[in-house]
């Protein structure tokens, strides 16, 4: 039969075979069948028949009829059997091993008894072949996969060699030819190539059944036989066996079993070298991952140990490539590879001496068949003639490999192989010795590597056959043997033991060779070819010692050398070192590569097409076009280090422009001179510089390199002169050099950026580097200016007039526009990228404008037409939907100009292709980008002042960017609302069901969970309308009964049915699939029987939140959705279900948790209402102040957690509110339900909490229960008990200060106001009824009585008037409450107070109702409820009545107000008393006040009262010692009046608590000690604080002690440069640096140290080189840097709220990973001679009204520096880090700020820009008014820093409250500084979003900072005897008058907006700058 290379009967039984196979539920009876297709066993191979398993019968395939004494005949369809058979028991499990080894191993002994068909079988083998190599094959993959079979297995293999070497030295010529030897050769082909993991026992076995195939005896036998058989007629079936092999170049023959024998032998005992060295060096994780890898990495090694001929096909003996791990999934060509990478360990092995004996056989064995080889082949080259089937050449090369490994294997090295592999090296031989010399390079290698005591020999060995010349060289196959052996050179270095300066030495040997070699040789001449060979092999060799080392050394030696050698040979071994440069460019470092690519481009520079072609230096043809080969392969292979791609690029484009420009040049200077040869010469020019395109083509072509995506600025530009060259050069018109390298210029389009750089960039800068560009020539010819012009003006008709004004420059750039982006969008590039053109502002703003969108135009143009032909032929493929999305997405772009673009193309393409909104993912993107932009315009409503810029959708993957302003935000939304809506219904028209189907898609797999502040998604929302608009459009109805008056017709029902019942359905299906996979696995109906599964779940779950472990939503809300499922489905109810179902979510109580809940409550009430019965059932001065800039992550971070703990109690009332109105009308039960719910509820208003969040939930919850008390008529008691807790639980919330609106969140106080008003609505309705009693007393007339008794005190009468009162109260004090929402939301009132009140948002009509004593009984009642509610009407209401009324009541009662801290403001007054001892002693009792406050008690208006002193003393003992740290300033200035020891005695507790407080208090005390700068007028309280300190220091004791001792030391170090200074102090500043230096270099970091400033870290290093001297005249003050090592502080509790909250909404905390310990540089100012103390001051202050904002939630920003006074005129300041003053930016010659910004940041609209801006916003307001409260003057350019992030930041603060520069004449008058500049930033009107910004943030600063303005001035009262010049008498009084205490909230407000606009461009603050300019120097 002929042979065939598929046949369908073995394929067939293949597959099934793999089927049964990889099938667990495989019988027994299906294997027999597959058994019965095979042929009879012989009798003598039967195995033993297993018992049959139950139900089944004997196998028929060992009836009798089945079994024969001799073989049959062998069918190929036997043969498929038997081979499926065995692939079937290698593939299986091994179930029927115990049948299938023993059949498959007696099927193989079997083989010889066979009569084999007359056919060759597949693909030319002999059927004995293939059916003996398939057996082996499986049989060995069995064996290695269950180790049980292992031995059995082998043994039938060994004894099968015995059985074909008998079978050849006794039977017939026919029977060796047509099976003996195709089946060996099957047989070991096998074993050659099976990646069986032989063990050390098996090689013995191997040797001592395969040497029988190798005696003298059999090999002559196979010859005799062979020629018997060549002397048969052609037509004998054993002679065409043979001669089919022969076609094959397989000649079948004695040396060739000799040769398999070997090589078997040698690839095991490769494998056992292998497998004990990779066992030795990878742990059991690595060994997993190598068998991966090597299944990898197998593929590349098919040409390393190509030893035969390049005529000859590949074989099985010829090997490989790279390094894999393990031996389990290696071929052998891979293991033989990784023998040249490491040395051979070998380890202890059972049976290790036994195979050292054998291999030591062996290796003898070897060396003689080598020996008789080369013998043998001198002979028959003696007689002229070498026939191919003696294998002289592979037995020799195998031979001396397996010497070598037997060698290494046994660690025993003789002399005579080394003999060996030096001859077959240096032997000269008339053929092609190739093969073995590659062997003999292999060999000495391995030997170097693994002895190192050869190591130097072969090395040399090696080395000197590369410089010998030889006939090896001279050969077909010589490359292949010069890179052998310049890598196995290399190899052999690397694991020489001196390392590399064996390879540096070997590296100058082989130069000098070099060198010897080319100055033999006269120049110009060429030299002889064994020369040549030489210097090509020393190349090689170098080059490849570079690429295996890839040493920082070596490389650069090796590049510099051959580098040096380029042009000092011929063109040919310039070509070769240009290769090997190639070879090393990829292999080493980025700086290498550099060079090599550097060189290279010179070299075609000066290519003999190029301008330089007759100067010295040009390159010759030859060397050009290796050059241009070499670039290209590296572009080509560079895949392999991406890190390259972006220099390689670089350089590519760099080599183009430079070339362009050179052509240009010569051009240009010979272009009066145009002649038919210089027009040659320039198209010869031009075609060496279009050879860099496929270069750059390629490059880019990578798929990982996304070039267009990721670019920079120069990037952009070295494109743009590629396509300026690209144009002038013509390569873009119809021409040759077009069609030469379109395609190449097709790929560098689609891979180019958009030719303008980024969108920060600004009009000038863009036509500036258009018109300047030095690529483009100076003189362009006036013909080819006419024809560039006409040729833009061909592609642009529409644009004629504006091109015939550009210039040439922008001609050249529009025309590079123009072809790039049609080339991109013809050849299937983004044509998306042409909107970035856009995105500059440099393109929108120029003339270039036009001309650019109409050529954006024809590239949409183009896109469509291409995409109509993708249409046409149906291959739209996802490149195309994804430029349609980009080009959606740009309709949502931040610039109007993009967006606008953006919208006309995709109009333009949906007009073309109206199903492209059919397409599920664009259709969802169109929504989510509508949802996005709806949170843009919510983000004004949450957060107004703090814009969030940036939006993403995780549903479709997209992020974008949108500006600060809101009006074009809502803009935006409004446009892209319509258009969604438009072009949804134009997909309609054409596709209703599909976009039908997507909508309802989209609707049903959007988040269960909605986490915006609004109920609104608009997303969604969207898909609902549209969905409308669809069932509307296919109304039927729309005739005669759309007229019938009041009827609507709507069927959008239909299209929400669908949508249910499709939810419905896929639910159904869902949970009973869930059922019954997650649960039980079974099928069919499975919910009655897995309830109980189902309770274990959420009995496992309600433990896990009980336990507070964390319960994803996603798993939370699956368990309780598939819990009321099976309520629903079931018809009895399930209590337990119901049970957990209501109480987890509520157990969790998170936001997202009640969110779940409240959805499946409402669900499961709806379709099962029997269940809902069972359902149903900070005050910023009692703080620690920081001196730190503002944290807005911080104060984010404070607001998410407030808000995460309080939503869900939002949600929870919400569903209670929907709950109580669904069923006050029909189920009596459920109010009971809730009245008792309120009732408990009420009963814990102490419980409630206080927090500003907590208004709306609070007034929700007093709303529910006014709404109850309305619609149910209780019983009389009930009533009264419950509306007395409401009422009580309101008035609870005014009993502390009023609180504002936490943040900028807009939303939150209109709902909190809508809440208000309508609590305000339902009190004015509330009736108090009282008249249904259950009693058995009735009076005379039958009824009760009308003014019964039903508590122990209160007649009925009694309690309407307390309630009435009450309401009356409450009515008031929510009238107040909404007033000052009104305001703090709307802080502007562009019509005034009256306007405001007209407009119902602010209203005082109650609080002007009453009358003086009704205001005193209304003082009165408040206090009989609570004190602490009358003493807040002082601070709501500004009425005198209120403050007298209540000194007589708390005269009268002092005890009942001892709680309440806020009494001892009248108590206490201003130490006026008019209280008597017996009142004052209940101060022992009183609730502390903040430290502050106790502090100032001790000052001389309280009289050192006893009563008031102990107080004052307990109130600061209260508070920890961190807190009053902060205060330590005014604790020293209480010292002066501190008669009784308190102050002293709570100093020195204080210093004893706290080491760092110890510190502080005497760095200020010395600080005081005298009244001037020179220690001259010592201050009165010097005495005092000399005894305090030196009492502070003797307590000190242990490490205290030593700590501070070693703390003083360091500073006093520090501080002594100043000191050192002085005698320097008129010298220059680099000799007063040099002595800082020397004494910094002294100063040594001790532990634990810390500077004054920073006491919460320690210094753990100084920068000994910062110290700079400070500009002064008379004094010494210089900077230094030193390394603080601080914590980050955060309570375990806020961190595992974060981490709840992250995990739930699916975010990751950002700031979780951050390490808790951190280092930071930082610089502070030592000054000598200034006093600091009022700086300190300031400082503090400012760090007050930073504690105040923050703990309002405003978004403003303060950065209170640190500052501290150190001793009499001596302090150190914190430098402010990354900032610059406005007076440094004006003498860099910044003369405007908006210009620095716009600089810095980008373009205004650019996001960085708007960031920057919002910074500067918030952080001028806040100390704007900062600075009008505290009256800091001397506000020129110079004390105005900026910072990186656009913050401002105030400093030096030697002129406030009372005093001013010039001897205080005021002249800076205006209350703030707001110049010209500033506003232009903000913008200059309330109609300008930033200006209005600042004016709210103004006002509500104010309004913040007025209820702590008797704290501020406390602190500030306690510094007024310092001696500080800021006080000159009154000064409280005035400061007072600046926070306009006695105004309401609403004239607060309209009184500094007046202030603001008396600061807008103040005439004084202008003239006060030009002063300063004109005086000191200073710009503005």
């Amino acid at each position: 039969m002929p042979s065939i290379d598929f046949d369908l009967h073995s394929q067939i039984l293949a597959s099934l075979a793999s089927t049964l196979a990889k099938d667990s539920a495989t019988s027994n009876d299906e294997v027999q069948r597959l058994i019965r297709a095979g042929p009879s066993l012989p009798l003598s191979s039967q195995p033993s028949t297993p018992k049959p398993q139950a139900g089944e019968s004997h196998s028929a395939g060992t009836s009798s009829d089945h079994v024969l004494s001799e073989g049959g005949l062998m069918t190929m369809r036997h043969q498929h059997a038997l081979i499926a058979q065995a692939k079937f028991a290698a593939e299986s499990s091994g179930q029927f091993d115990q049948d299938l080894v023993p059949r498959l191993c007696g099927y193989l002994h079997s083989l010889p008894k066979y009569k084999f068909g007359d056919g060759l079988g597949l693909k030319g083998k002999s059927p004995a072949d293939n059916i003996t190599a398939s057996f082996i094959t499986h049989l060995l993959t069995i064996a290695n996969k269950r180790p049980s079979t292992r031995q059995d297995i082998l043994d039938s293999v060994w004894s099968y060699f015995d059985k074909l070497a008998t079978i050849v030295l006794s039977d017939s010529a026919e029977k060796v030819c047509e099976f003996v030897l195709p089946s060996l050769n099957g047989l070991l082909t096998a074993l050659e190539s099976s990646k069986f993991e032989f063990e050390s026992r098996d090689f013995a076995d191997l040797v001592s059944h395969s040497n029988a195939l190798l005696t003298i005896s059999t090999s002559e036998h196979i010859r005799k036989a062979i020629d018997t058989i060549t002397q048969e007629p052609s037509t004998s079936y054993a002679r065409r066996v043979l001669a089919t092999y022969a076609r094959d170049n397989i000649l079948l023959s004695s040396n060739r079993v000799v040769l398999q024998v070997l090589t078997v032998k040698r690839n095991m005992i490769g494998r056992l070298i292998e497998a004990n060295t990779a066992k030795d060096q990878l742990t059991e994780e690595q060994q997993v991952e190598a068998d991966v890898e090597a299944l990898a990495l197998e593929g590349k090694a098919r040409h390393t140990l190509e030893y035969s001929s390049e005529d000859e096909k590949p074989s099985v003996h010829t090997a490989i490539a790279t390094k894999p791990s393990t031996t389990a999934a290696q071929s052998f060509e891979a293991i033989w590879t990784s023998l040249f990478s490491k040395a051979f360990k070998r380890t202890a092995v059972a049976g290790q001496a036994d195979l050292t004996k054998v291999l030591r056989t062996e290796y003898i064995m070897s060396l003689q068949f080598l020996s008789d080889m080369r013998m043998f082949a001198n002979d028959l080259l003696a007689k002229g003639s070498v026939s191919s089937e003696f294998y002289y050449r592979e037995i020799m090369s195998v031979a001396l490999q397996l010497a070598a490994l037997a060698s290494v294997y046994i660690h025993e090295l003789d002399d005579v192989l080394p003999t060996h592999i030096s001859n077959s090296l240096f032997s000269q031989i008339r053929t092609d010795e190739s093969q073995i010399h590659r062997a003999s390079l292999d060999c000495a290698t391995i030997l170097g590597i693994n002895f190192q005591d050869a190591n130097g020999e072969m090395t040399a060995l090696l080395q000197q056959f590369l410089i010998t010349p030889s006939n090896a060289f001279k050969s077909t196959t010589a490359s292949l043997t010069q890179e052998a052996a310049a890598e196995r050179l290399a190899q052999t270095l690397k694991h020489f033991s001196i390392g590399e300066e064996a390879a540096m030495s070997i590296v100058y040997a082989l130069l000098n060779t070099l060198y010897k070699h080319n100055s033999s040789k006269e120049k110009h001449i060429a030299a002889d070819e064994q020369s040549v060979v030489v210097q090509e092999n020393v190349i090689t060799a170098i080059s490849k010692i570079a690429c295996i080392y890839k040493s920082e050394k070596i490389t650069p030696l090796v590049l510099s050398m051959l580098a040096q050698q380029v042009r000092h040979h011929s063109a040919h071994l310039d070509c070769v070192i240009v290769r090997r440069l190639t070879d090393i460019a990829l292999t080493g470092s980025l700086a290498s590569f550099n060079d090599i690519i550097q060189i290279f481009s010179n070299l075609a520079k000066h290519s003999p097409t190029g301008p330089h072609s007759h100067d010295n230096k040009a390159t010759s043809k030859e060397l050009a076009d290796a050059v241009n080969e070499s670039l290209l392969r590296l572009a080509l292979t560079i895949n392999t280090r991406p890190e390259f791609y972006h220099s390689y690029m670089v350089s590519l484009l760099k080599l183009f422009v430079e070339k362009g420009v050179q052509i240009q040049s010569s051009s240009h200077h010979h272009h009066h001179t145009t002649t038919k040869r210089s027009q040659n010469k320039m198209n010869s020019h031009s075609t060496g510089l279009g050879l860099v395109l496929p270069m750059l083509a390629q490059l880019l072509s990578h798929d990982d390199f996304e070039q267009h995506v990721k670019h920079s600025k120069e990037d952009v530009k070295l494109f743009r002169d590629l396509w300026a060259h690209c144009v002038l050069f013509e390569f873009v018109k119809d021409s040759p050099w077009y069609k030469e390298w379109s395609l190449a210029m097709a790929m560098i389009a689609c891979k180019t950026p958009a030719l303008v750089s980024d969108e920060h960039s600004a009009t000038a800068y863009l036509e500036g580097e258009l018109e300047h560009n030095s690529v483009l020539p100076r003189g362009i010819a006036d013909d080819q200016k006419a024809a560039m012009r006409a040729t833009l003006t061909s592609y642009l008709p529409g644009q004629a007039v504006a091109i015939k004004t550009l210039s040439s420059a922008k001609v050249v750039f529009l025309l590079s526009v123009y072809h790039v982006e049609t080339l991109r969008s013809r050849h299937g590039g983004d044509c998306s990228v042409v909107l970035k053109y856009f995105m500059n502002s440099g393109v929108n703003d120029s003339v270039l404008s036009t001309c650019l969108e109409a050529i954006a135009d024809q590239v949409i143009n183009v896109f469509t037409s291409e995409s109509q032909t993708k249409v046409l032929a149906h291959s739209l493929d996802d490149k195309t939907r994804l430029q349609v999305r980009n080009l959606i997405i740009g309709c949502a772009h931040r610039l109007k100009r993009v967006s606008a673009l953006a919208v006309k193309w995709i109009h333009r393409l949906i007009g073309n292709f109206p199903q492209l909104m059919c397409d599920k993912d664009l259709l969802a993107l169109l929504l989510e980008l509508s949802e996005l932009l709806w949170l843009g315009c919510e983000n004004e409503m949450t957060d107004e002042y703090c814009p969030v810029y940036s939006f993403t959708s995780t549903k479709v993957n997209v992020t974008i960017n949108l500006p600060d302003s809101y009006p074009y935000r809502r803009e935006l939304l409004s446009k892209f609302v319509e258009l969604t809506r438009r072009w949804v219904a134009v997909a309609m028209e054409n596709s209703p069901q599909e976009v039908d189907a997507l909508l309802q898609d989209y609707l049903a797999n959007s988040e269960k969970i909605h986490t915006g502040l609004s109920r609104v998604h608009m997303g969604r929302t969207l898909a609902a309308r549209s969905g409308k608009d669809l069932t509307k459009s296919h109304n039927c109805f729309d005739g005669a009964l759309g007229s019938i008056p009041g009827v609507l017709l709507d069927s959008s029902s239909v299209f929400f049915q669908e949508f249910s019942a499709r939810r419905r359905y896929q639910g159904e299906m869902g949970g009973m699939e869930n059922f019954s996979s997650v649960f039980s696995q079974q099928t069919g109906t499975v919910l009655p029987s897995q309830l109980p599964a189902l309770r274990e779940n959420l009995q496992k779950m309600s433990q896990q939140v009980k336990a507070d472990q964390f319960v994803s939503n996603n798993d939370l809300a699956n368990a309780l959705h598939r819990a009321v499922s099976a309520v629903v489905t079931l018809e009895k109810v399930d209590e337990e279900l119901v049970k957990m179902v209501a109480w987890i979510p509520i157990y969790l109580f998170t936001p997202d948790s009640l969110k779940i809940g409240t959805s499946v409550w409402n669900w499961l009430i709806t379709e099962k209402p029997a269940v809902e019965k069972r359902l149903m059932a900070e005050d910023p001065f009692r703080v620690r102040m920081e001196y730190a800039p503002t944290d807005k992550k911080a104060r984010q971070r404070s607001y998410k957690i407030a808000s995460y703990l309080f939503s869900p109690h939002l949600i929870w009332i919400e569903f209670l509110s929907s709950r109580f109105q669904a069923t006050r009308y029909r189920n009596r039960d459920m109010i009971d339900t809730f009245t008792r719910l309120v009732q408990l509820t009420f009963a814990k208003e102490h419980k409630m909490s206080t927090h500003p969040l907590a208004r709306e939930g609070r007034f929700q919850l007093l709303l529910l229960g006014l709404r109850l008390l309305r619609s149910d008529r209780m019983e009389a008691l009930i009533e009264y008990q419950i509306r007395s807790a409401l009422y009580l639980s309101a008035l609870s919330w005014f009993e502390l200060s009023p609180r504002w609106s936490f943040g900028g969140n807009r939303l939150l106080s209109r709902t909190e106001t809508r809440v208000m008003k309508e609590f305000a609505a339902a009190l004015e309705q509330d009736k108090i009824l009282l008249d249904t009693i259950l009693s058995s007393v009735k009076d005379q007339a039958g009824t009760q009585a009308a003014n019964y008794v039903f508590t122990e005190k209160l007649t009925r009468d009694a309690i309407v008037r307390k309630h009435t009162q009450s309401r009356r109260l409450l009515s008031l004090l929510t009238e107040n409450e909404l007033n000052r929402l009104a305001v703090w939301t709307t802080p502007i009132s562009l019509g005034g107070a009256n306007a405001s009140s007209a407009n119902g948002s602010e209203t005082n009509a109650q609080e002007k109702s009453y009358s003086e004593e009704g205001w005193r009984n209304m003082v009165r009642f408040a206090w009989s409820v609570s004190p602490s509610l009358a003493f807040q009407l002082m601070s709501r209401f500004k009425n005198n009545i209120i403050p007298s009324e209540l000194g007589q009541l708390l005269a009268s009662d002092p005890f009942a107000a001892v709680n309440d801290s806020d009494a001892i403001q009248i108590l206490l007054g201003e130490g006026t008393f008019r209280y008597s001892a017996a009142q004052l002693k209940y101060l022992l009792f009183w609730q502390p006040v903040p430290s502050i406050t106790a502090i100032s008690y001790f000052q001389p208006a309280f009289h050192n009262n006893p009563m008031v002193l102990q107080y004052a003393m307990r109130s600061l003992e209260h508070s920890p010692v961190e807190v009053v740290f902060f205060y330590v300033p005014q604790i020293v200035q209480a010292l002066r009046h501190d008669d009784l020891g308190y102050v002293e005695k709570y100093i020195m507790r204080a210093a004893r608590v706290s080491q760092l407080f110890a510190h502080q208090i005497i760095w200020n005390m010395k600080a005081n000690m005298f009244r001037d700068n020179k220690c001259e007028v010592p201050d009165a309280l010097k005495h005092t604080l000399d005894r305090i300190i030196d009492n502070i220091v003797k307590g000190l004791s242990g490490e205290a002690k030593n700590f501070y001792e070693r703390e003083f030391t360091f500073f006093n170090q520090v501080t002594s440069i100043s000191g050192t200074l002085m005698p320097l102090v008129k010298k220059t500043k680099p000799e007063k640096k040099k002595k800082i230096d020397e004494e910094m270099a002294k100063i040594v970091v001790d532990v634990g140290v810390y500077l004054p400033s920073n006491p919460e870290g320690v210094v753990v290093d100084i920068d000994k080189k910062s110290g700079r001297p400070l500009q002064s005249h008379a004094k010494t003050p210089f900077m230094a840097t030193f390394k603080v090592r601080k914590t980050r502080e955060e309570s375990s509790l806020s961190k595992a709220i974060m981490k709840r909250s992250g995990n739930a909404s699916g975010e990751q905390d950002e700031e979780e990973n951050i390490p808790k310990t951190y280092d930071v540089w930082q610089s502070a100012i030592f000054k000598v001679g200034d006093d600091c103390r009022q700086d300190v001051l300031a400082i503090q202050l400012i760090a007050v009204f930073k504690n105040i904002f923050t703990n309002v939630g405003l978004d403003l920003y303060l950065f209170p520096y640190r500052i501290v006074a150190t001793a009499p005129g001596c302090g150190m300041i914190d430098v402010i880090p990354n900032s610059i003053s406005r007076d440094q930016l004006g003498r860099e010659k910044v003369n405007n700020l908006q210009d620095y910004f716009v600089t810095k940041y980008g373009g205004v609209d650019s996001i960085e820009y708007q960031k920057a801006r919002n910074n500067f916003i918030q952080s001028v307001a806040s100390y704007s008014i900062v600075s009008y409260l505290l009256q800091f003057k001397d506000r020129h350019n110079g004390n105005i820093m900026i910072d990186d992030e656009g913050h401002v930041v105030h400093i030096d603060f030697g002129f406030i409250l009372d005093i001013s520069p010039g001897g205080n004449i005021n002249f800076e008058s205006s209350p703030f500084k707001l110049t010209s500049e500033m506003i232009q930033i903000m913008g200059s009107s309330v109609e300008d979003q930033g200006y209005r910004w600042f004016c709210e943030l103004c006002v509500k600063a104010f309004l913040a900072s007025r209820p702590y303005a008797e704290q501020i001035m406390q602190l500030v009262s306690l510094m007024l005897e310092s001696g500080l010049p800021c006080f000159r008498g009154e000064t409280i009084k005035r400061m007072r008058s600046r926070f306009q205490l006695d105004r309401s909230e609403r004239s607060a407000a309209e009184f500094i907006l007046e202030r603001v606009d008396e600061s807008y461009l103040n005439k004084r603050t202008v003239l006060y700058d030009s002063f300063q300019k004109a005086t000191n120097g200073i710009p503005y």
